[in-house]
């Protein structure tokens, strides 16, 4: 009787238990070797969004400040006087809408990133789009100038409440 409760209940029961050890090890160890990685990746991406959206710069350092309460995910100013750029995340239809805005000294938008990743494609990505994006280029006081896109309103909202998120953010810290 003993053999049977072991075998039957015992013995399932450690078999599992080593196994999700097991697994566990691995994936801690892999995400040891695979996390360095990923970090540099997304700093190379975000360097890169950074330069495309203020054009001519080269180095950028961060600027501390607490604008959590305007959503700002990040402030750079770039090194050589050329400008800002700030970065906000809004909720969009299908999630965050993240919005980079290169932004002169003078508070002139020079550049816009719009990354709507989860939107609906051929709807809500509309936010994304150049033509759309090409709209906030030179604005410097809010993007009420500028409309949303029909059948894509949640998309756009959130374009706009980053664009305008990050023009008071350099109104705080310039």
């Amino acid at each position: 009787m003993k053999s049977t409760v072991f075998r039957d209940m015992v013995k399932p029961v450690l078999v599992l238990t080593v196994i999700c050890l097991v697994a566990a090890a691995l994936l801690s160890a892999v995400n040891g070797k695979t996390a360095p990685v990923i970090e540099e990746n997304a700093r190379i991406k975000a360097d890169a969004t950074r330069r495309e959206v203020l054009p001519g710069a080269n180095s950028f350092t961060e600027v501390d400040c607490d604008l959590a309460a305007l959503d700002i995910t990040g402030a750079y100013k770039e090194d050589s006087g050329l400008g800002y750029v700030i970065s906000s995340a809004h909720k969009g239809y299908g999630g965050d809408v993240t919005v980079t805005v290169g932004i002169s000294p003078e508070g002139q938008i020079v550049g816009l990133n719009v990354d709507v990743p989860a939107e609906t494609t051929g709807v809500g990505s509309k936010a994304g789009r150049a033509d759309y994006v090409a709209r906030f280029i030179g604005l410097s006081g809010d993007s009420s100038s500028v409309d949303t896109i029909s059948g894509a309103t949640y998309s756009s909202t959130a374009v706009k409440a980053g664009v305008d998120a990050a023009l008071a953010a350099f109104g705080k810290i310039r």
